[in-house]
Order: C-alpha cells, then sequence, then structure tokens
C-alpha cells in the first residue's frame, strides 16, 4: 500500500477515485491502494479460513475484555501478548498469525490435540471456559456454501487460545486439565 502526503493536492483524502483507487489513513499515515471488488466464495477452503478468523475473533474479544489472571503470573494475557508482540504489528493480529499459523498449520495441531482428549476431559475446558469472566461461548462454524455447520464449544475455542498462547511461550502447551484464572 503506498503512502502519500498531499493525495489529490490536498492535505488529506479518502474514499475512491476514478473507479481504480482507494484514499484513507491507516495506522495515522494517508495511504492509496487499488480498489478491488471482493468476491464472496463459499468455497469449502473459504470458509475454512473464515472460521478460524471466527474463532480468534472470540479469543480476541475475551482476551481484551477481561482482567482475569493466570496462575502464578500479574499480567493478563493480553498485556503479556503485547508485550512480546514484535515492533509495527498489534497483540491481536500477532495472536491470530501464530494460532492460526502458516497454512494453517498451528490451528489444525491445536485441533487435533484437542481431538485425542477424552470426553470427560473436553467436559473440564468447556466447564472451565463458561466459568471465566467473561464467559468463552461456542463459536459458529460454516460449511462450504455458507450452510451452518457444528458450532465449535467453549471448551474448544479455550483450548485453540491456550494452544496459540503456548506457541508464544506464555502458556504450557494445553492438555487434559484446563488452565486456572482468577
Amino acid at each position: 500500500m503506498a503512502k502519500v502526503k498531499g493525495p489529490l493536492m490536498s492535505m488529506e483524502a479518502s474514499g475512491a477515485y476514478g473507479g481504480t483507487l482507494v484514499f484513507g489513513r491507516r495506522l495515522g499515515a494517508n495511504v492509496v491502494r487499488q480498489l478491488v471488488t471482493p468476491a464472496n466464495p463459499r468455497s469449502a477452503d473459504q470458509q475454512v479460513a473464515r472460521n478460524r478468523v471466527r474463532v480468534f475473533g472470540a479469543l480476541q474479544s475475551f482476551f481484551n475484555n477481561t482482567a482475569l489472571v493466570a496462575d502464578g503470573q500479574t499480567q493478563t494475557d493480553k498485556e503479556r501478548l503485547a508485550a512480546i508482540t514484535p515492533a509495527g504489528q498489534r497483540w491481536n493480529s500477532y495472536l491470530q498469525q501464530v494460532g492460526i499459523g502458516s497454512g494453517g498449520t498451528t490451528y489444525t495441531a491445536a485441533q487435533t490435540a484437542w481431538d485425542a482428549l477424552q470426553a470427560a476431559e473436553k467436559t473440564a475446558w468447556d466447564s472451565a471456559a463458561v466459568a471465566l469472566s467473561p464467559a468463552i461461548t461456542q463459536v459458529a462454524q460454516k460449511d462450504a456454501g455458507g450452510v451452518d455447520a457444528t458450532p465449535l464449544t467453549a471448551g474448544n475455542v479455550w483450548f485453540i487460545g491456550q494452544y496459540a498462547l503456548s506457541r508464544v511461550g506464555l502458556a504450557s502447551v494445553p492438555a487434559a486439565t484446563p488452565p486456572t484464572y482468577a
């Protein structure tokens, strides 16, 4: 994305121009980019990608709105994550980048670990997730064509979040017992 000074002979410009360019601000800088008309494919792969983003949206909402800290910690997960986020990146995009991984590898590994848990262990994660403040809830999922699929349980979402935190060294790799937060 190009940075511009004095676009269109003005101090600031925003919106589309000539059906080809879009002017605006990003992170406090004037920018210009090509106008792209989005396609909205509902392919299976596109829905998988959107489902992953939905999960991390729910996790980001939790991290943004909680004052809970993990046992043995003095800061919230958001504060700890923000402290290690690379310069020029925001904590929430870093969490999503790490938690999904290149080509979805980290997310898939987290889901595989979740699938290996016993039913009672999954129930313990579900109970822990809804006991948090604010509670983590199940996250809607879609299949190809945008058809509703089975939502991920609250415990599954929480497990994926803990797996992401483990990838950056802020938590241990999640196992049968969910972490304790107070």
